[in-house]
């Protein structure tokens, strides 16, 4: 093993000093870990600036706190209210409604998918209402919704009383109005 030269040596005089001074800085005032309130360790080859960032001792420490904080929170909570399915929709407008959709294609959908879910709840004869057909059965709207003007409610656009099930030979009749209902 060489010899180290005197430059060498001082040098690690001095590193050895700064360490000592900076550890005995850090044991007087330690960080303390915030779940076992226990001083945090300095180890061997750990800088002492690092240990001063640390807030915990290890990662077990840190775990355990969080998930205490977590199941505290969950306790406190409120609990979620669960609301119907499209009854955010009831009380706009249609012009409302289309705003806040921006293009023609999403309102449509969103008035189409309504009346599917309110035909359904209303448990609705899954037939076409003039032939029987069931295999496939579209809601139809016997007031089309363009004849609403736009400051007419979802609520009455989408009424049970408005919505009626046909396969698809009669809904194309009826919205060519070559059949009335």
């Amino acid at each position: 093993m060489e010899e180290l030269n005197r430059y060498q040596k001082a040098a690690l005089v001095s590193n050895t000093k700064r360490r000592e001074k900076a550890l005995k800085q850090y044991n007087d005032t330690p960080n303390i870990c915030k779940y076992c309130e226990e001083p945090i360790a300095v180890g061997d080859n750990q800088k002492v600036s690092e240990v001063r960032k640390k807030v915990f001792c290890n990662h077990s420490c840190s775990a355990k706190y969080h998930n205490l904080i977590n199941r505290v929170e969950k306790k406190i909570k409120e609990p979620k209210i669960k609301t119907k399915k499209f009854e955010y929709i009831l009380l706009y407008t249609k012009k409302e409604l289309f705003d806040k959709h921006e293009n023609y294609f999403r309102f449509r959908a969103m008035i189409r998918k309504h009346a599917h879910y309110v035909f359904n709840i209303n448990n609705e004869d899954k037939k076409c209402k003039i032939c029987g057909y069931t295999n496939h059965v579209e809601v139809c709207h016997i007031k089309s919704v363009s004849s609403f003007d736009d400051n007419s409610l979802i609520k009455e656009i989408n009424s049970i009383d408005n919505l009626v099930g046909l396969c698809p030979n009669h809904h194309w009749e009826f919205d060519n109005n070559k059949i009335i209902l």
